[in-house]
Parts: C-alpha cells; sequence; structure tokens
C-alpha cells in the first residue's frame, strides 16, 4: 500500500468548516494586529520604499538584492544569533523546527486544496510522504528541545534579558503546540490502525501511539478528535498573538534587516545647513527618525546583547542601550496615541 493519509481523518464537516471560520478569524485579527504596528511606524519620515520597487524587474532586483540577502543569511541562516554558546543552538533547533512545522502545515492544506480539484494532483504519498513525515517527527523534537532551553533560561531570569508577563505565555504555547501535535499523530496512528511505511515514518508518533494502544481504536478515534480541535485552538491563539507578543520579531525582524541602510551603525553627519532648516541638531521628536528607525524598535528583542558590547555599561555606568531602545519604543506608542485623540503635546 503507498503510504499517505487523509487530510481531515476522523474530522466531520461540520468541525471542517467551523475551523476554517476560525482560521478566517485568526487571520483578521492578526493582520489588525500588524497594521496597529504599521501606524506607528508610520508616524516617522519616508525611506523612499517605493523608490525601491520602482522600475524593471532587473532593476528592482539590484536594488533589493543587498537586502534580500541580509535576510537570507542573518535571519533565514540565523547568523545574528551565532556565537552565544546554547543559547544560540537551541534558537536555531527551535527556529528550524518552527520553520519546518510552518512549512509541513502549508504543504499539506496545499496538498489537500489540489486534491479536491483532481485526485491525481495529490502529492501527499509515497516517498514524498514518508520523507516529510520523518522530517517533521524529527524537528518536531528540535522545536520541543529548543523550547525547553528557553524555559529554562526564564527560570534563570540572567539580568541581561528582558521579562515580559507575555513571555511565558509563549513559551507555553510553544511547549503545548508541540506535545499536542504528537498526541494528534499518535491518536491518528492508533484509530487508523496504520501499519508499515505510513506508520514508521513516524518514530515518535509510532512510540506514542504504543504507550497510548489501551485505549483501542474506538477510544483512539474519540480522544483524536478532541486533542486535535485542543491543537487548532492552541495553533490559532499563537498565531493572532504574534503582533502582540515579542513573537512579532519574526515579522519586523526580517522587515528591519531588509530596509536597514548598508551603513548601519555609523554616524549620519549633521551639516549647518540642515540645522538653519530645521533649527534642531538631530532628532528632538519621535517623529524625526525614519519609518525604518521605527520599525526597528519593534525588532528588538530585549536579548542584552547591545548591553554586553557597551564599554559604558560594562564599566557599570547608568546607560543601557537595551533601555534607550525600549524608552522609545514607549515613547512612540504614546505619540501615537497623543496624534491620535488630536494633542498637540505628547507626554515624555
Amino acid at each position: 500500500m503507498t503510504p499517505t493519509r487523509e487530510t481531515f481523518g476522523n474530522i466531520p464537516l461540520s468541525s471542517q468548516l467551523a475551523f476554517y471560520a476560525l482560521a478566517a478569524v485568526t487571520a483578521g485579527i492578526f493582520c489588525w494586529g500588524v497594521w496597529r504596528r504599521w501606524k506607528l511606524w508610520q508616524l516617522g519620515t519616508p525611506i523612499g520604499f517605493r523608490g525601491l520597487i520602482g522600475g524593471n524587474l532587473a532593476a528592482v532586483w539590484k536594488k533589493i538584492r543587498p537586502g534580500a540577502r541580509r535576510v537570507a543569511v542573518d535571519a533565514g541562516l540565523q547568523q545574528r544569533v551565532r556565537g552565544h554558546g546554547p543559547g544560540t543552538y537551541a534558537h536555531i533547533s527551535l527556529y528550524a523546527g518552527f520553520m519546518a512545522l510552518l512549512a509541513g502545515t502549508t504543504l499539506l492544506e496545499l496538498d489537500n486544496i489540489v486534491s479536491h480539484v483532481s485526485a491525481a494532483l495529490k502529492f501527499h504519498r509515497g516517498p514524498y510522504y514518508v520523507a516529510y513525515e520523518y522530517t517533521l517527527d524529527v524537528l518536531g523534537l528540535a522545536f520541543i528541545a529548543g523550547t525547553l532551553f528557553f524555559c529554562w533560561r526564564r527560570f534563570r531570569r540572567p539580568a541581561a534579558l528582558g521579562h515580559r508577563a507575555t513571555d511565558w505565555y509563549v513559551l507555553a504555547s510553544f511547549l503545548a503546540i508541540g506535545v499536542t501535535g504528537y498526541l494528534v499523530e499518535a491518536l491518528r496512528l492508533g484509530w487508523s490502525q496504520a501499519t508499515g511505511l505510513t506508520a514508521q515514518c513516524s518514530p515518535v508518533g509510532l512510540w506514542l501511539a504504543g504507550v497510548l494502544g489501551p485505549l483501542g481504536e474506538g477510544g483512539a478515534r474519540s480522544a483524536h478528535f478532541a486533542v486535535w480541535w485542543i491543537h487548532a485552538l492552541l495553533v490559532f491563539g499563537f498565531i493572532a498573538s504574534i503582533p502582540f507578543t515579542r513573537l512579532f520579531h519574526f515579522i519586523a525582524g526580517p522587515a528591519n534587516i531588509f530596509l536597514a541602510p548598508p551603513g548601519l551603525g555609523t554616524l549620519v553627519p549633521v551639516t549647518m545647513a540642515e540645522v538653519e532648516t530645521t533649527g534642531r541638531v538631530g532628532p528632538s521628536d519621535i517623529r524625526h527618525f525614519s519609518r525604518q528607525q521605527l520599525l526597528s524598535l519593534d525588532a528588538c528583542m530585549e536579548c542584552g546583547r547591545c548591553e554586553e558590547a557597551c564599554p559604558a555599561f560594562a564599566t557599570a555606568k547608568p546607560l543601557s542601550p537595551k533601555r534607550v531602545v525600549q524608552d522609545l519604543k514607549g515613547l512612540m506608542e504614546r505619540t501615537a496615541a497623543a496624534v491620535a485623540a488630536g494633542r498637540p503635546e505628547v507626554p515624555a
């Protein structure tokens, strides 16, 4: 028998419709959250983004290639987090597992869509299915391992690391999504009585299916339906929360890397002509920063690496670059609220 499985096996049509309705609501909340942050960035001065994407395809690619390369290396290959001991390996494990599970879920839904167009278009079967299931099973463990490391680090509460109330929610969501995902897989193998490569390509799920064997086929069906919904709701809650938690760096981080000017880290010269025109030396209002600079405030993860590299902070001077960034972020939010309320004065 060709290794494969039904995408919505054991899930009735009514639940499938409810699933897609909740997915639409989740997407709406997610987009609204991103739009809220985008409105904050609009307080800044324009960065000429339209000029970046103007012209023919060759001209556009020439302009965006440096930024695309930075995203591929710094974000895609995790260059930004390398060289920081166990935290580096944990972040790469969590990132690789997360991206694999995201890609896997996307491919599974794509297979479900094309299968409704024509059964001949179904690709989630055979050697592809075996490679898919095995890869996700292994990288799912990497995802959970990375999450457990960061849970342990949160318990230790290193001084350099920023702490928010939602950080534990994020880690708990990661852990719950990973564990319930394996339970759904194990219970599916249990009620479907999968054998051969169809079962063996999911080693973690197969082992758990053996542990849950006493449930029997009927018990596995009932438990699978319940845990499937728990897993789905956890995922929807996680996606909807991204713009409102530290997880927003998934979006703000790569966007900031892409848009950051090549000379990042060098002082921008101030000319006398500019001083005479504006009447100021440097920014005196959050709205004097560029939109990319305001975006960079949202990209900050409060990891504390800027403090580790700061000579003033290392000698116990009352200066924290991380605190400066977070204070500016707070000022950006207060300024936006004041502007929206029509108040000319912006609270400090």
